[in-house]
């Protein structure tokens, strides 16, 4: 044999075996549920729980789904900081003897991806939508829609939840627009809503909470003491009836970008002191013109923080923003998220890929995110029935 051959049989041999394949880096995947006991509500799909998948670090498209976890409308959850355990809100109202919504904390495995439940506890009221753990890593923050409160959850050295330490529910007018008034796919009773949580998470210091009540139209920012009790530094009003559902901070801290559901718009604030400055008017989500029903969802901000992405259910797009550091924004682009009724967005680590989790689509479409900011699809869907969340894992 050659030494020419010999050579071109070990390089092929190499390239087979021997070498490692494209980095992939893994993403937990989180659906919603069939609900037995009512077919046509809002909090139900064709999913089965928690699924991991694999995603190429080229391609960005995610492929090899598994389900790692079967459990109730996993709508929303969060990893410790050390990625060691995984928080997953049930949306339901059907938890206990109260009818409350419940969380379920899962250990994590490191090498296999694999998801060990602790246990599930309630979430403080019923359909439960947002989970974050507090930068001491002894608390899981939640918001509860149904229950209309923010509840405060004890995290175990084991990883599983504890007591309730707090649950506040906010008082105050209740909000103009009526839930029986929503476009088709949204969530809600026929009652006038109230207070109505949606999300709530740490600044980037560490040293504020700050929570979205979407019934109320009011923002709220707390400290969190080491009993694990919310107080109350500031509450800003934002415009009746906008729905003041999802936010996202600068990466210094010192701007906040609010989403507003109902009227789908994003207000700018300025963050100092734990209070909220608006700056400038609100700028529409939707393309210059337009006349119909769309509300916004989920709201994500890029690492280098100079553009923000916000999803519009029913008209169905990724508008992209341009952001200044001086709190300027502008509407740059409208993708078509390649699906129906957008849940919620996500980044990649890397910054270069975003996701669409097309929840009555039941698929989640990769988009390239090019230079310009501009999402990009890729023409790679992932089949999943439902799916809601989406959190990327070492």
């Amino acid at each position: 044999m050659t030494r020419k051959l010999v050579l071109t049989v070990a390089l092929s041999a190499a390239m087979l075996g021997g070498m490692p394949a494209a980095h992939a880096a893994r993403a937990y995947i989180g659906t919603y549920t069939p609900n037995l006991e009512d077919p046509t509500a809002y909090a139900n799909g064709n999913g089965e729980g928690i699924y991991l998948v694999n995603v190429d670090d080229a391609t960005g498209v995610p492929s090899g789904l598994k389900l790692v976890a079967k459990d109730t409308s996993p709508a929303w959850f969060t990893l410790s900081r050390d990625y060691r355990f995984l928080y997953a809100i049930n949306e339901t109202d059907a938890f206990g003897p109260a009818k409350s919504g419940s969380i379920t904390a899962y250990a994590v495995d490191a090498a296999s991806g694999a998801l060990k439940k602790l246990n599930t506890v309630d979430a403080g009221g019923p359909i439960p939508s947002y989970a974050s753990v507090d930068p001491s890593g002894k608390f899981l923050l939640t918001a509860v829609y149904g229950g209309g409160s923010f509840s405060v959850i004890r995290i175990r050295p084991d990883g599983s939840l504890g007591e309730m330490t707090d649950n506040v529910k906010p008082k105050g007018p209740m909000s103009v627009y009526q839930a029986a008034d929503r476009p088709v796919g949204m969530r809600g009773s026929k009652a006038p809503h109230g207070s109505r949580g949606h999300m709530i998470m740490a600044d980037p210091s560490g040293k504020y909470i700050v929570g979205a009540d979407a019934g109320r139209d009011q923002i709220f920012v707390w400290t969190l003491d080491a009993n694990g009790k919310l107080n109350q530094v500031s509450v800003t009003k934002s415009v009746p009836g906008a729905g003041t559902r999802h936010f996202a901070f600068s990466p210094d801290g010192k701007t906040l970008y609010v989403g507003h559901e109902q009227n789908s718009r994003v207000q700018v604030y300025g963050f100092g002191g734990g209070k909220l400055t608006p700056i400038g008017a609100s700028v529409s989500t939707l393309p210059d013109g337009f006349q119909g029903s769309s509300t916004t969802s989920g709201l994500v901000i890029d690492k280098t923080g100079k553009h923000l992405y916000v999803a519009n259910r029913v008209h169905d797009t990724i508008a992209t923003f341009a952001l200044t550091a001086d709190g300027g924004i502008k509407r740059i682009g409208d993708t078509h998220t390649e699906g129906t009724i957008p849940r919620t967005l996500t980044i990649d680590p890397s910054g270069k890929f975003l996701y669409s989790m097309n929840q009555h689509g039941d698929n989640i479409a990769t988009f390239r995110l090019d230079p310009n900011g501009v999402p990009e699809f890729t023409g790679k869907f992932l089949a999943v029935g439902a799916p809601a969340a989406m959190v990327f894992v070492p």
